[in-house]
């Protein structure tokens, strides 16, 4: 094995020659610069270590492309000409991964011949882990271990998933702590969400740098936790803001999750606990992860949430992908006018989306990333291709967290769900350097309820928002197993709200065949409606199951997108 003077000798010689050779055009020199880069980490060359390069792939948009450069099972690696942004190209790259099966490479890369974005698709979705630039990959070559022969682990500076579980531990030993203390829970839990956006604010500008840091500095004993932290929760109740004192300047939130300023008093461990908290760079714990890996903590003494298993992005995107992203790509690549562009646009601002068993929102959230990407990418095409606006500005208005609808039945769960669609819309705005208002923050009250999804207590069916597409991950359960955890009752007034789903069908059914019901008709002239994008046990495809699910659904649309059989990364040992 080389050693590290040997290594970066190896790729300063690399860094020189790209200098002297290079000028950066992505078809000309992608393989001469990648054949030099592999000899640079101690190959032969890109062939030699058995890489591929120019391998047909999958679009996304029912076509066909090429993959500058797969590796199995380390890399694939995507390259730009130089100059370009590399932030533009994220989805080919994702799109490029998620074919690459089987053996799917574990990174994923984009380099513009100045600068290395590395992907671990599988732990952060949307984020590179890491950045290096060609100039100190003699010195940072860390981040691209995995290029060497044999087996190096990466060490990576941006690993997002980490500081996420941290951070979600602290807060819920916070909560926890509170209720054990006999704290009410209706306020500890608004306490801990308040505080939760207050830690977001001041990393992702919506405070400002440090504010909340230092009051949390200035709590000294139970009575200034109870007069300094609801005062700032006030605050960021008050429209207009307040007038003077220590708060002045504190911008308007909203009136949904600060409607009732939660004011409490601290003990010094719960206070050492928030410190502690505000020390970790919030614009790194990533949403769509830490409403789960939090909810999943609460109540809990000995497991942290360092244990939690969450849904992890890539799984969502599996579901949210085909029923969202793939149309719409489609039709935005497609359109041959700006007319058509305009059209496109108006209805992506009307779009609608619902999970009917949302959870802490991490499906929502997805969906909503993933929109505003679509968003981005007709404004940018009506730049690009018809010079018609900068990009960067919303003249037609703009999709918001308000099209996005969630049921639960559990009621901290949703209030979470909306925390985080809440923060949804500055982190796009910041993600796509957008002009839309950061603030106030959506009111997302009317967009979620806390109940059952499936029947009321006098066992009618329980109602639906009525939106564009269905995603979710709907609970699972074997049919001999629905008394024991739910009840007698309970299990009887379902099955009698749903007599078209046999008895021993698995829980999950009755949401398929819902959502089925529930649909508008995908049609012609609104191609994007009516779609729904759903989790399943193995046993949906089943007799019983089969029959009360999948059968109804095949005989009245279409199933156009499918994973067979996988491990599910969520809490339970099941494949889906």
């Amino acid at each position: 094995m080389a050693t590290t003077s040997e290594k970066a000798a190896r790729l300063s010689e690399f860094v020189t020659w790209v200098g002297a050779h290079i000028r950066g055009d992505e078809k000309g020199e992608a393989q001469v610069f990648l054949d030099r880069l592999f000899k640079g980490f101690g190959h032969g060359g890109w062939k030699e270590a058995g890489a591929t390069c120019e391998e047909r792939m999958k679009n996304g948009t029912g076509g066909t492309s090429f993959a500058d450069l797969v590796w199995k099972p380390s890399v694939v690696i995507e390259m730009k000409k130089r100059g370009v942004d590399l932030k533009k190209h994220y989805s080919q790259a994702f799109t490029y991964w998620t074919y690459l099966v089987p053996n799917r490479p574990r990174y994923a890369v984009l380099c513009n011949f100045d600068e290395f974005w590395v992907y671990d698709f599988e732990t952060q979705l949307d984020t590179p882990v890491d950045k290096v630039k060609l100039v100190d990959l003699p010195n940072r070559y860390a981040p691209l271990n995995f290029l060497f022969p044999g087996d190096v682990e990466p060490l990576f500076g941006n690993h997002q998933e980490q500081v996420t579980r941290q951070a979600a531990d602290k807060l819920a030993e916070c909560f926890n702590s509170m209720i054990q203390r006999g704290v009410e829970q209706n306020l500890a839990q608004r306490f801990i969400l308040q505080m939760l956006m207050a830690l977001f604010a001041e990393d992702i500008g919506l405070l400002e740098k440090y504010f909340v840091t230092q009051v949390l500095e200035q709590c000294k004993n139970k009575q200034d936790t109870y007069d300094l932290l609801g005062g700032l929760f006030t605050a960021m109740n008050t429209k207009g803001g307040v007038k003077g004192g220590r708060f002045n300047g504190v911008a308007y939130f909203n009136g949904g999750l600060f409607a009732v300023p939660a004011h409490v008093e601290l003990d010094a461990g719960e206070r050492t606990l928030l410190k502690e908290a505000s020390q970790f760079d919030w614009s790194k714990v990533r949403p769509e992860i830490f409403g789960t890996i939090f909810e999943h903590s609460l109540g809990e003494k000995e497991r942290h949430a360092s244990g939690a298993h969450y849904t992890s992005p890539v799984d969502i995107m599996k579901v949210v992908g085909p029923t969202i992203v793939a149309p719409w790509t489609e039709h935005i690549e497609r359109a041959d006018t700006l007319g058509r562009l305009k059209e496109l646009l108006a209805r992506l601002e009307s779009f609608t989306v619902l999970d009917p068993a949302c959870g802490s929102g991490n499906f929502l959230y997805v969906a909503y990333r993933e929109m505003k990407r679509l968003e981005a990418r007709i404004y940018e095409r009506m730049a690009t291709d018809y010079k018609s606006v900068d990009p960067h500005q919303r003249p037609f208005g703009f999709l918001s967290a308000r099209n996005f609808y969630g049921i639960d039945i559990n009621p901290f769960a949703v209030d979470i769900a909306k925390v985080t669609m809440m923060l949804a819309h500055k982190l796009s705005i910041d993600e796509l350097h957008i002009n839309e208002n950061a603030l106030p923050l959506d009111n997302l009250d009317s967009n979620f309820r806390s109940g059952d999804a499936l029947v009321n207590h006098d066992g009618t069916r329980a109602p639906w928002f009525k939106t564009d597409v269905i995603v979710g991950n709907p609970p699972f359960l074997g049919a001999k197993l629905l008394k024991p955890a739910y009840g007698e009752e309970y299990v009887n007034k379902v099955r009698a709200a749903y007599p078209e789903v046999p008895g021993m069908a698995d829980f999950c059914v009755y949401w398929f065949r819902r959502a089925n019901e529930e649909l508008k008709h995908c049609a012609t002239d609104d191609p994007f409606a009516g779609r729904a994008g759903l989790v399943g046990t193995q046993n949906v495809r089943s007799n019983a199951s089969r029959i009360g699910g999948l059968d109804c659904i095949a005989s009245t649309g279409t199933i156009v997108d499918a994973v067979e059989n996988q491990p599910w990364s969520g809490e339970a040992n099941v494949n889906v």
